[in-house]
């Protein structure tokens, strides 16, 4: 049928769950190969939108993410902007134990805008919350007040690993969700640790403990807008 000149209908695919969903599913399993599988996929898809069209997603968590088929599909790009425009989205927006602790600064002389590096934060707490299958500060469920949350974050207060998580990982995330954004790595280098992650293999051995370890061992791209 032809549309009206005004009015418009935007058919999209409907997914079977978001990636909140998925993680508080208790009846799925959820090993630490699909981990960094999921962690692999939404880290694709950030760097063709960082990359490739230079766009920055800016409101990035786990009801943003789709999962349809056992495959990552990023959604809602209500918040995204150009890399170029980003100095003009001056405002805060978003759920925040994912946002870029920045935007909750009030000492800042220019409002922060959004960037790639925005992103990368997101992106190190939801590495988190794939081992842990919670929410971060648990504040689904606690209740904490927004002010509560902005300031436990604006004092560096961040989630303690899981144990057992691949310390490769850790190191990762950690990395992705330090407060000043020049201390983020880019997206090119993200996916390039995540590839070098065993994904067989989740607690490898760090400096303190190989020696304890080497004697235990003998005996597709999806983006909806």
């Amino acid at each position: 049928t032809k549309l009206d000149e005004t009015n418009y209908s935007l058919v999209l695919e409907y997914a079977d769950k978001t990636l909140r969903d998925y993680l508080r599913d208790d009846t799925i399993p959820f090993k630490w190969e699909s981990q960094l599988n999921f962690a692999r996929e939404i880290a694709n898809a950030i760097s063709w939108l960082h990359d490739d069209k230079e766009i920055i997603h800016g409101d990035l968590h786990p009801n943003n993410i789709l999962i349809n088929d056992g495959k990552i599909k990023v959604a809602d790009f209500g918040r995204s902007c150009q890399r170029k425009g980003s100095v003009s989205h001056t405002k805060a927006y978003g759920v925040i134990p994912y946002m870029d602790p920045k935007f909750f600064e009030q000492n800042l002389i220019q409002k922060y805008g959004l960037t790639e590096k925005s992103d990368i934060y997101s992106l190190g707490v939801l590495f988190w919350e794939l081992t842990s299958r919670s929410s971060p500060f648990n504040f689904e469920k606690k209740g904490f007040d927004r002010d509560s949350i902005k300031l436990m974050i604006l004092n560096r207060v961040r989630e303690n690993p899981i144990p057992k998580t691949n310390d490769k990982f850790v190191s990762l995330y950690k990395k992705c969700w330090q407060h000043e954004p020049d201390e983020r790595p880019p997206i090119c280098q993200i996916i390039e640790e995540l590839d070098s992650i065993d994904p067989i293999i989740n607690n490898l051995p760090t400096n303190s403990n190989k020696s304890k370890i080497t004697q235990d061992k003998d005996s597709d791209l999806n983006i909806t807008t």
